[in-house]
């Protein structure tokens, strides 16, 4: 087959899946606006690898007109991050009108407060207009399966899906006789719940445990006051930002990785940590949540629930340190999520619309 994606961005998320699935002999175009952003390179995101796929950067409107029409008639168009932007506007109106096929890739909006009422009624708006034309939406996680839903999207059109970050090797796990290490990496934001993460940590007796924070940004200062006030400064380890394989080593020196979002269209960290072997306690309000449907996979607790998140800290410090059994379950599970299943499970969604073959299930609801 041949499938064309739209995006803002190269996306590291999606690459390894982008990359199997030109692997397993299909005509893959990626489309993007830009190949990496300067803020999100200040993170230290690189352009990835998309190996046999084609590659198109910021195309004019001649070009798109060109790259839609010289696509074959049965090629499908899967808008990603262009989606809101003049790119994929331009990609979606000439889909239309030369009547190609089309469907989106998506996570769901942050559907909190006042500005959540209007992206509800931005997305809806799309669904009975341009919307009417997707054959499928792949939104990413539960989280937004229930958002295209709440929208009007048709059910039997709307599919959970899940972000690919790179693949990992095996990193060296900590002495199982150590204390327990909690782990934290990524940006320093309120949306990320750290203060959250600090106060429920108070709660946690001190024998045995250390929360290690990794990264960088603007709240860092307001945590360190926070820990001061809380009486938990001592109790800290603060890393620096690192590249991809020192935070990926730290995780797998971690007994447990957090992701306390107060919203999270997806979190990766929750996949790279469980390609290492290492459980995770993730609020309910990130799109990754979706991963943890087993005990031994990890937490999800309540997102903004301070209580909730306590009981789930204990409760992993309780358990103890990892052990390499353990390990080694969480990382032969994690092939689920790898590229070559996402990449399967895209193939057979394809099916099912356009071949009307049986509708299939996310290999990481079945994994056991």
């Amino acid at each position: 087959m041949y499938f064309v994606f739209w995006q803002n961005i190269i996306s590291p998320h999606q690459a390894p899946f982008l990359r199997s699935l030109a692997e397993f002999g299909h005509e893959v175009v990626v489309i993007a606006a830009d190949d990496m952003t300067s803020d999100r390179t200040m993170l230290g995101w690189k352009v990835p690898d998309l190996g046999k796929a084609r590659v198109v950067i910021n195309p004019n409107l001649v070009e798109v007109r060109q790259l839609v029409n010289g696509s074959p008639r049965d090629s499908v168009h899967i808008m990603a991050g262009a989606r809101w932007y003049p790119l994929g506007n331009q990609a979606l109106q000439q889909c239309r009108k030369s009547g190609r096929r089309v469907g989106v890739l998506s996570e769901a909006p942050d559907p909190r407060g006042l500005g959540g009422c209007a992206r509800w009624a931005k997305y809806t708006l799309e669904r009975f207009s341009i919307g009417s034309h997707y054959d499928f939406v792949l939104a990413m996680g539960e989280l937004g399966v229930k958002w295209f839903r709440s929208c009007g999207y048709p059910v039997h059109r709307v599919f959970p899906f899940a972000y690919v970050p790179e693949g990992f090797p095996i990193v060296q796990a900590h002495s199982p006789n150590s204390s327990v290490s909690l782990l934290f990496a990524g940006r320093f934001l309120h949306l990320k719940g750290l203060d959250l993460l600090l106060r429920a940590f108070a709660e946690i007796p001190q024998d045995r445990t250390q929360l290690r924070l990794l990264g960088d940004g603007p709240e860092k200062q307001n945590l360190q006051n926070q820990t001061t006030s809380l009486g938990i400064f001592a109790r800290i380890i603060w890393l620096p930002k690192t590249d991809s394989l020192g935070v990926l080593g730290e995780m797998g020196r971690a007994d447990v990785t957090l992701l306390p979002s107060r919203k999270d269209g997806w979190g990766a960290v929750v996949n790279e940590s469980l390609s290492v072997g290492t459980p995770v306690i993730c609020s309910a309000a990130c799109g990754a949540a979706e991963l943890i449907h087993e005990p031994w996979l990890g937490t999800v607790f309540k997102s903004g629930s301070i209580p909730d998140l306590t009981r789930a800290l204990q409760h992993w410090i309780d358990i103890g340190p990892r052990k390499e059994i353990e390990r080694d379950r969480i990382r032969n599970w994690a092939k689920c999520i790898s590229g070559d299943a996402v990449a399967s499970f895209f193939l057979a969604i394809m099916k099912h619309i356009y071949a009307s073959a049986d509708r299939p299930e996310a290999p990481w609801r079945i994994s056991k």
